[in-house]
């Protein structure tokens, strides 16, 4: 069974009972760090509330919130099962995107196709395009926002060593911009440059409205799961979630804030 880190954030006043309790369940692939950081400044925001973070599985997370062993459970919106029947809040997306320089003839991919082009060995653009040279790759080095999903969705395939990698999606699509036969792959950013286009994936092409609603393939809606009817903690968290500080936790993190 896979091994779980857990670690309490806990402030108390000394000598005094706690007045609540907030324990947060972590059940996203790659830790989700704004609901991270926002459990943490509660905890020191208020010392009368004992939080805890835990990273769980789905499963485990679930099962926790319906025994109400847990309080909040932040999962990516797929993995939420059709019998839930708790409170849901869905409050990013995530999105993986493919950047082209705009003299490539490319205008739209497979998943497969993307998938070869990233784990092959020396593509060229012949098969893709009327571009006939070798296909020059960037991308996010592990670790930075848009690296974990480009790992799933490569999965099983892994990423070739040819891909040279950056910092940020930034830094790809100005590398996309400078050279012809590139393409790079990143987070989704509302605008680039003339020089430089989004592929379409499996026919949907990556818009603010086709992002936003998930249309787009390779976009993730995230959410947090509570009892239908939450504590107080819990909804003071929540109201917390439609902050501005929050919203800057999560494009910080390389997702855009949404509202359903």
């Amino acid at each position: 069974m896979k091994r779980f880190c857990v670690f309490l954030l806990s402030v108390l006043t000394a000598g005094s009972l706690v007045a609540a309790e907030l324990r947060v369940a972590d059940a996203t692939k790659s830790g989700d760090a704004p609901i991270r950081q926002l459990a943490l400044k509660t905890a020191f925001a208020d010392p009368s509330v004992q939080v805890s973070y835990a990273r769980r599985s789905v499963k485990e997370a679930l099962a926790a919130l319906a025994a109400g062993k847990t309080d909040l459970v932040a999962v990516d919106v797929p993995a939420i099962p059709k019998k839930f029947e708790g409170a849901r809040k869905v409050y990013a997306v995530r999105a993986l995107v493919f950047y082209v320089n705009s003299a490539n003839t490319l205008e739209a991919a497979t998943r497969d196709q993307l998938r070869d082009i990233f784990s092959e060995a020396a593509p060229t653009w012949g098969s893709y395009s009327f571009l006939t040279s070798k296909i020059k790759r960037y991308g996010v080095k592990p670790g930075k926002p848009g690296a974990a999903m480009m790992e799933e969705f490569l999965a099983p395939a892994k990423l070739t060593d040819q891909v040279e990698l950056l910092n940020a999606t930034n830094g790809v699509v100005l590398m996309t911009e400078a050279e012809a036969s590139a393409i790079g792959f990143g987070l989704y950013l509302p605008s680039a440059p003339v020089q430089v286009r989004m592929l379409a994936v499996d026919g949907v092409a990556p818009t603010l409205k086709s992002v936003a609603s998930a249309a787009y393939p390779l976009a993730v809606k995230r959410a947090v799961l509570t009892a239908k009817t939450p504590g107080k903690a819990v909804a003071e968290f929540l109201k917390a979630m439609d902050g501005a500080d929050f919203r800057d936790l999560v494009e910080d993190a390389g997702m855009m804030p949404v509202d359903r």
